[in-house]
């Protein structure tokens, strides 16, 4: 009989006879199975070598390389500036992610891929078409990012991406040829937020939002003369208690309604800005609604509330 202790891939195996004739303070070192290393290459394992200093250089150089690919320098500016695709309007997600192309095969490219501004579609208005210009005005035609950078040898900086997209693309008949899928023509014309939006507080934006829930909070604490900390939450996290806590404010007639809480103490400077943050103009909202449903085709069937039904917020205050 004997006791085999546990094995390791790159250990011996070690085997104690519980043999009367054998001391149990003796233990046999057997060699492993044929599958185990060999028990004497344990000694000729490669160890790290100090690096001389060319590895040094070459190894800093590679680095530098890398964190530059993340950033441009404007040869006319000299300002330093992100890398940013002007097809796709990206920014780089890994190193070495973009590269230049020439400004006359980056012309042809866009032509032939429908890039142009007429490629577009009609739903987009000049406006907002205009405002995915290039700076350099031999690209003025075509969608692309407003941040394009062409450089002093006249090339366009692109993600390899969409190079690659556009060159391949650009070999197809004319009928099948389309821009890149993540080109800003292919559906990612966003714009700028107008004023009648971005004006608009947190709690003013959610009254706006098709994201519809049955209760939201904004809870702020203070306590500190310089800031104001606080966040808004949707309920996630605990389904147990938060589907208690819903059905609880719901039964109690808080659905539909806007609750914020102010945990104290406050300053007078501190309430005053926080009811601020969440201080809702139905006027306003109603302005923003009537611009979303003439602009954004996910609202042209929704009605538009009248002024009189835009909740209000209803503030707890425990110090007030």
């Amino acid at each position: 009989m004997y006791i085999e202790s546990l094995k390791h891939r790159y250990r011996p195996s070690i085997r104690i006879h519980a043999n009367s004739k054998i001391k149990r303070k003796q233990p046999i070192i057997e060699i492993p199975d044929q599958q185990d290393p060999p028990f004497h290459d344990y000694f000729r394992m490669t160890l790290l070598a100090i690096p001389t200093d060319e590895d040094v250089k070459r190894i800093t150089k590679a680095f530098l390389l890398d964190l530059e690919s993340y950033t441009v320098t404007d040869e006319r500016t000299r300002q330093i500036k992100p890398v940013i695709c002007s097809i796709c309007d990206s920014i780089p997600t890994k190193s070495q992610w973009s590269t230049f192309v020439d400004l006359d095969e980056f012309i042809k490219l866009c032509q032939k891929c429908k890039i142009r501004k007429s490629d577009s579609l009609k739903t987009y208005g000049e406006a907002i078409r205009n405002q995915y210009m290039a700076k350099d005005d031999r690209l003025k035609d075509f969608i692309l990012s407003p941040e394009t950078y062409v450089n002093s040898k006249d090339e366009v900086l692109v993600c390899k991406r969409c190079l690659s997209e556009l060159r391949m693309n650009s070999k197809k008949k004319a009928d099948r040829r389309q821009p890149p899928a993540e080109s800003i023509i292919n559906g990612y014309m966003i714009g700028d937020a107008p004023d009648v939006l971005s004006t608009l507080n947190p709690v003013e934006l959610s009254l706006i939002t098709k994201t519809v829930t049955q209760c939201q909070s904004w809870i702020f604490f203070a306590g500190s003369h310089q800031t104001i900390k606080g966040w808004h939450t949707f309920f996630k996290g605990r389904p147990g208690e938060n589907i208690g806590n819903l059905t609880l404010m719901t039964k109690s007639g808080w659905k539909g309604h806007i609750l914020v809480v102010m945990c104290g103490p406050f300053t007078s400077e501190q309430a005053m800005l926080t009811r601020a943050k969440t201080r809702v103009n139905p006027y306003k909202v109603v302005a923003a609604w009537v611009w979303l449903k003439h602009n954004n085709y996910r609202y042209k069937d929704i009605e538009i509330p009248h002024v009189d039904d835009i909740p209000l917020p209803y503030i707890l205050d425990d110090e007030r």
